[in-house]
């Protein structure tokens, strides 16, 4: 059994953790726990890329644990909820989005799975990885947003709903259909009044509490009886999800510091503010403020009752359009450059703390195991060593080329994956741990693109 282990999930460990998952596999009808189906998906997330590359893919324990959100030391039950992956069976591709119609397929969700020590390999059919890796339709599921459910009916709900995203609605299912896709057994909560009450209802509100999708349910009746049955979706802007949401007062987006400093509007009156009004509309008006004379001047009394007056009245500006909109770019690009130079800063630092963990924990090693591991390592980066020997003969040798920063890296990546690094924290628990201002400049640039690149860490 090879120990390859690809660099792939620890590269996108700190971006967006969003997996494109096969239709046929949210249309599924199974009971799956909800630690089955974080885990389901964390898997899938991890092998994606390589899934009709590889025969069988491997991730350590930790970042399974990571993916799925999964806080606890209580292993066995991560090595119970991989074994129940195997001896479940799934029904899938229960919709033709062409035609509506029902299909039928079944199986195991992963063909095989074995834990050795800190690794976890896992294998999936020929016939289930082709359906999974098809492109031809699916949905993005957030393993962030996932790891918060705390049902399974929750989470499939949201896993169904978000197959649909950017739609004003999903199709129609008939009740009986929608209770399997649910995961409900068919002798379980017969009377609609109780099903509703106990398992949609309570899933809907998991769904508009912890995700970036607003549902609301929609039936049609024949007679006194619900016989199908919709959802008709919104998305949430990212800024305004729920869930457990921190005092407005924590939050660093420009327009809250705006709001909460530079206007000096009380959590309150920001927090009205935002429920009453659309963010941009609100920004709008503080960009003509700011450009005003007597804002420039420092002549305006009250700033908070001035900005409440402007939003409540919609001032406009005498400036042109055109040149507010100068106003406006000059001061993100301004700004934009300022938070870059700070996360630069902070991954710098982070990288350095990483490095030092990794050669301490190699250091530390009795003589004769450290040798064992840099002979492995050697076996492991024997081709990187070989291309860099070749291309870059006037720099490195025999001797010095574990110097090469190249091969640093790779070192790195190896110890990652055979010693017990757990100590390693992911680059944002690192900046939760860093100074205020450094925390503020990393949500500043979060909630202007959250994807954006700098955010995100790999070797």
């Amino acid at each position: 059994m090879g120990k390859d282990v690809t660099t792939m999930g620890r590269e996108r460990k700190e971006s967006k953790q969003e997996l494109k998952k096969h239709a046929a596999t949210i249309h599924c009808s199974n009971s799956l726990s909800l630690l089955q189906r974080k885990i389901t998906n964390a898997l899938l997330y991890h092998a994606y890329q390589e899934l009709m590359l590889k025969n069988e893919h491997e991730i350590t324990v930790k970042q399974l644990c990571r993916l799925i959100g999964y806080k606890g030391n209580n292993h066995a039950a991560i090595k119970e909820a991989l074994k129940g992956l195997i001896t479940t069976v799934i029904e899938w591709n229960l919709i033709d989005d062409e035609t509506g119609l029902e299909n039928w397929t079944a199986s195991s969700m992963i063909a095989s799975v074995s834990l050795e020590g800190p690794l976890c390999y896992y294998a999936y059919s020929p016939r289930m990885k082709q359906l999974l890796h098809s492109p031809s339709m699916f949905g993005k599921i957030d393993l962030v947003i996932q790891s918060q459910f705390r049902s399974s009916y929750g989470l499939a709900l949201y896993e169904n709903c978000t197959r649909y995203r950017g739609l004003p609605h999903t199709r129609w299912l008939d009740t009986n259909l929608f209770r399997k896709l649910m995961g409900v057994p068919p002798d379980k909560y017969e009377i609609f009044r109780d099903f509703k009450r106990r398992v949609l209802d309570k899933s809907v509100d998991e769904v508009n509490t912890y995700s970036d999708l607003v549902i609301s349910p929609e039936f049609i009746r024949e007679g006194r009886k619900v016989v199908r049955i919709r959802f008709k979706l919104k998305e949430r802007a990212k800024k305004a999800r729920l869930g457990n949401r921190p005092p407005l007062a924590t939050f660093t987006s420009p327009l809250i510091e705006k709001l909460l400093h530079t206007f000096q509007l009380s959590s309150a009156q920001a927090d009205q503010l935002l429920k009453e009004y659309d963010s941009n509309y609100i920004m709008e008006k503080i960009t003509i403020i700011e450009a005003s004379k007597p804002f420039q001047e420092g002549k305006i009394q009250s700033l908070a009752a001035y900005l409440l007056s402007a939003v409540k009245h919609d001032y406009q500006s005498s400036k042109p359009a055109s040149e507010l909109k100068l106003i406006q770019d000059n001061q993100y690009e301004f700004e934009i450059a300022q938070l870059k130079r700070r996360i630069e800063d902070i991954r710098s630092e982070y990288g350095a703390y990483r490095e030092k963990i990794i050669y301490e924990a190699i250091q530390i090693l009795a003589p004769d195991t450290r040798q064992q591991f840099m002979q492995g390592f050697r076996r492991y980066a024997q081709q990187a060593i070989d291309t860099i020997l070749q291309v870059q003969r006037s720099k490195y040798t025999p001797d010095n080329v574990l110097e090469s920063p190249q091969i640093q890296a790779l070192l790195r990546q190896y110890a990652l994956r055979e010693l017990d690094l757990f100590s390693i924290i992911s680059i944002e628990e690192f900046v939760s741990q860093q100074s205020q201002d450094k925390m503020d400049a990393w949500q500043k640039l979060k909630s202007y693109d959250p994807d954006h690149s700098l955010l995100r860490f790999s070797e």
